[in-house]
């Protein structure tokens, strides 16, 4: 758009570093709808592709199981950090700038992966690039660009949208995060055709490729923009992601190598020190950046909490139903279809979703959610050797759409909470829902490993203690299978753990909702008061 075109006062940024939202013709809103489906797509990627190979990259590369867990560690580990800058770089220096930079350090690092595992930079260079820590940097990159791709694929559906539901913008960017994994695993078996990551890579740098075009071809209104960062940001911020930082390592490698080694307590050590230092100094600021007072309230600590359950609950599918099919000598090969059945609940989710999410009744599709997820768990319970993936179609069609469907009330909720009490209070919604969803995440998937490994020793020494001795050319075998039948056997404690445990949420998110019903009270009711007043106003 021009820079000479003056915004009429409805065009106008919504608040600072957000970009204006113009009367755009028909033909460049799809465009715009277009490009922010893509781009959330091509973020989703980012750590899709990651789950999806890590074990291939491992083999691939010659990697330890930790040094596997490293890459892991420097995805999470920048993607959890940069959401609380992301903020205030887009107000200082617009989201495009910043979004163009990333980008282009993106498409650099897996350019360098792609040149690297072609070999085409050592036979006509001849330099010779260790891979591991190409795919470090890479991962690190992976996990800033994701975080900053969501905001800006955000921005780009709601540029798409009608005035009338611009809102919805909302629920379709942070919808199509939940697409990169199953899409992932479904396209991953072509693109690593015989075990040669080549093409996984070369995938990587066309999706980057193409995005930096996209952005560039079709650039976002123009938005406000001011100095806003002061000194004591860095410094917060410094304390902030070092802690982050550390967490992320203690709940990866603490699967990995267990919990009881001894230098993981240091970055445990170093996490809770670090972000209470951060939040003292964010407590105390006279302009913080985080509005801490407001995060440890009631209603926040709440609203965080739930989030982290239901990405633990969610875990049923991402660790719990894959890692059983793992375990049982299925490939991703055996489970496109598998996948496809979650890529198209997630589908259905999310525009279910953008067209039935009430912004007078955010509570009851969260708490749906919760119950489809512990109808999947009990149907997944009564696992044995003999489970399929047809067998898992139904229940993890469901906990898929679960997936998504809670997800846009949840973000609904946070924004009315936030904007409610100020645009500054937009940051600290983003820390705590980005925070509760990535931690969520990773201690969901630590504590699976650890009560799957628990109790898989416990079946196993009771079904060894129960054997009667034999053939001792026989008994290598029988252990092996008596080691699998363990396994799934933890497995299904697991689902009915997770079974149980969602359907004492659902009951108590129940109970909730019907005491705010009887008292004919909505539970934002403040919130959307003050909004209601705000737009007034405006």
């Amino acid at each position: 758009m021009s820079t000479d075109y003056q915004f009429k006062p409805h065009e106008q940024p919504f608040m600072l570093g957000s970009p204006a939202t113009p009367d755009h013709p028909t033909y460049r809103k799809v465009f715009y709808l277009l490009i922010g489906i893509f781009i959330g797509i091509t973020a989703s990627f980012q750590n899709g592709l990651l789950v999806a190979n890590l074990s291939q990259i491992q083999g691939e590369m010659g990697l330890t199981p930790v040094e596997g867990g490293w890459i892991s560690v420097a995805y999470h580990m920048t993607n959890a950090c940069i959401t609380v800058l992301l903020y205030k770089i887009r107000q200082q220096f617009g989201m495009s700038l910043f979004s163009k930079i990333t980008l282009f350090f993106l498409l650099s690092a897996t350019s360098m992966q792609w040149l690297v595992s072609s070999h085409l930079l050592s036979s006509t260079t001849g330099i010779s690039i260790d891979p591991y820590y190409l795919e470090l940097i890479a991962r690190g990159f992976s996990g800033v660009v994701a975080s900053a791709m969501t905001v800006l694929s955000i921005f780009y559906c709601l540029q798409g949208m009608p005035a009338a539901r611009r809102i919805s913008g909302l629920i379709l960017g942070f919808g199509l995060v939940q697409f990169g994994v199953p899409l992932s695993r479904i396209i991953s078996p072509y693109l690593a055709a015989d075990g040669q990551l080549e093409g996984l890579f070369l995938f990587q740098v066309g999706l980057a490729l193409i995005c930096f075009g996209l952005i560039n071809l079709l650039e976002l209104p123009r938005g406000n923009m001011e100095k806003v960062f002061e000194k004591l940001d860095i410094v917060s911020f410094v304390f902030f992601a070092t802690g982050l930082a550390a967490l992320a390592v203690f709940l990866v490698q603490g699967r990995i190598l267990w919990w009881t080694t001894p230098w993981l307590s240091y970055p445990l050590i170093i996490a809770v020190v670090t972000i209470a230092i951060a939040l003292w100094i964010e407590t105390h600021r006279k302009n913080p950046m985080l509005q801490v007072r407001w995060m440890r309230s009631r209603t926040i600590i709440a609203f965080m909490i739930t989030g982290a359950v239901m990405r633990i609950l969610l875990s049923e599918q991402s660790v719990g139903a894959a890692g059983l099919l793992a375990n049982l000598g299925y490939g991703n090969d055996q489970l496109i279809v598998f996948y496809a059945i979650i890529l198209a609940a997630s589908a259905l989710a999310l525009v279910l979703s953008i067209f039935t999410t009430n912004a007078l009744d955010l509570r009851r599709p969260v708490i749906f959610a919760v119950a489809l997820i512990a109808i999947g768990a009990w149907i997944d319970t009564g696992v044995s050797l003999n489970s399929t993936p047809v067998m898992f179609y139904f229940s993890q069609f469901i906990i898929a759409f679960a997936a998504v469907y809670f997800m846009g009330p949840m973000v609904f909720e946070g924004m009315f909470r936030a904007i409610a009490n100020g645009p500054a209070y937009i940051i600290s919604f983003s820390v705590i829902f980005g925070i509760s969803q990535t931690v969520g995440g990773l201690a969901g998937a630590a504590g699976i490993q650890a009560f799957t490994t628990i109790r898989t020793q416990m079946h196993y020494a009771d079904m060894v203690s129960s054997m009667t001795a034999g053939n001792p050319a026989q008994m290598t075998q029988m252990l092996q299978g008596i080691q699998r039948q363990a396994t799934v056997a933890a497995y299904d404690d697991l689902f009915f753990l997770m079974a149980v445990s969602a359907t004492i949420t659902a009951i108590y998110l129940l109970m909730v909702y019907f005491y705010y019903l009887y008292h004919k009270r909505n539970p934002l009711g403040k919130e959307l008061a003050a909004l209601a007043e705000m737009m007034g106003k405006k």
